[in-house]
């Protein structure tokens, strides 16, 4: 039983509720490690982030589709947007092919698992615009208005439907069990994003550890 329930004396919470509740402690600390105004601060920190979003999309989606077929898959894909932003910054299509690719090895071996790695990705949506937006400001529109496909996602109208959409489609798949296969899978992509999305930029120390030092 959650906490949610335990305070309340109720019914177990949805799933959507469940899975924010048991992954905020690395949702945060995936934030801290990537530090995405100071990576997006340059060029060249943006496009090494993306090109790890890529490398990323470019194995998840694939294994979407096989788990939960087109309808859901095909309206939540992420790939040809960053693909667009890499073309944008001179990139070809050979270039963007041999960027590295994530290796999920274990950690997407069930639905329930995929299941809550997509939740790690649809939430991302939910402050793409705050992003995007930073990086409008950081780099210059004449850089950046045709290079944030990725992070502007869904756009300002559709991007809190698809929320919606998605957490109907959550809670009623916790409905069927194995909700904490779930939530374990999205705390490992949430790990697992950490180590991919900060590869050669070491995190930075929290602030005890800086004082310290």
């Amino acid at each position: 039983m959650t906490r949610t329930a335990l305070a309340t004396g109720g019914p177990e919470a949805p799933l959507a509720e469940r899975l924010r509740e048991g992954t905020q402690d690395l949702h945060e600390e995936l934030e801290r490690c990537l530090d995405w105004r100071q990576r997006m601060a340059t060029r060249d920190g943006y496009l090494t982030l993306l090109a790890r979003w890529w490398g990323f999309h470019r194995v998840f989606e694939p294994i979407v589709g096989q788990a939960f077929g087109r309808d859901v898959a095909w309206p939540r894909r992420k790939l040809h947007l960053i693909e667009r932003d890499l073309v944008h910054f001179g990139m070809n299509r050979d270039a963007i092919e041999a960027l590295p690719r994530f290796a999920a090895g274990t950690g997407f071996d069930d639905r329930p698992a995929i299941l809550g790695a997509l939740y790690v990705t649809e939430g991302s949506t939910l402050g793409g615009q705050v992003i995007a937006h930073h990086i409008r400001r950081s780099l210059g529109d004449a850089i950046a208005s045709g290079g944030c496909a990725y992070y502007e996602g869904y756009g300002k109208r559709d991007t809190a439907a698809m929320w919606t959409s998605f957490r109907t489609f959550l809670d009623r798949s916790g409905e069927e069990g194995r909700s904490e296969s779930v939530i374990e899978g999205a705390r490992w992509t949430f790990d697992a994003l950490r180590l991919w999305l900060t590869a050669g930029n070491p995190p930075r120390p929290a602030s005890g550890e800086a004082a310290r030092r």
